[in-house]
């Protein structure tokens, strides 16, 4: 008999111990799937936040192409934005080379300097979207900006100089 009971107890054991296990698993998985759920979002809003202030960018630089004047209270509440999304949602990096754009903005800093610090940011921020191995330059970016290959040299020069 004691043969018996002590089979029965194996039998129950290894039912109970494969019950907790599946369940484990089941929770272990769940909470996976809620980090990746709360990442994901987290990567929405950050791809927002440097979307957001890159637009604001582009509109300014249409704007002096055009000859045409920013509305400077639209032009301050879309920095504001920009400034709380990107604290919020940036990689230290970028949110360290956002303030040095900034800063450069602020402090008497040549146009060249300015332009410099924005490259910066934005190198950093296609680092943080896509990985470090992103492999576009400064000069990369001012040609997209400029689209005019004599520009870019001479003001690639003026950055090189500084």
């Amino acid at each position: 008999m004691d043969f018996i009971a002590e089979d029965m107890i194996y039998k129950y054991l290894s039912i109970i111990l494969a019950i907790i296990i599946a369940i484990l698993g089941w929770a272990a998985q769940r909470k996976t799937e809620r980090i990746k759920i709360m990442e994901n979002q987290l990567s929405d809003k950050k791809y927002n936040a440097y979307s957001n202030l890159v637009s604001m960018f582009y509109t300014v630089l249409q704007n002096v192409k055009k000859k045409e004047s920013s509305n400077p209270e639209t032009m301050m509440q879309d920095m504001l934005d920009s400034k709380k999304s990107i604290i919020m949602y940036g990689s230290d990096k970028v949110v360290k080379a956002f303030n040095n754009w900034l800063c450069s903005t602020t402090m008497n800093k040549s146009n060249y300097q300015q332009l410099d610090a924005f490259l910066d940011l934005m190198i950093e921020m296609r680092k943080d979207m896509v990985g470090k191995k992103s492999r576009i330059s400064k000069r990369d970016l001012l040609v997209n900006l400029i689209q005019n290959e004599d520009e870019v040299m001479q003001i690639w020069g003026k950055l090189k100089g500084k």
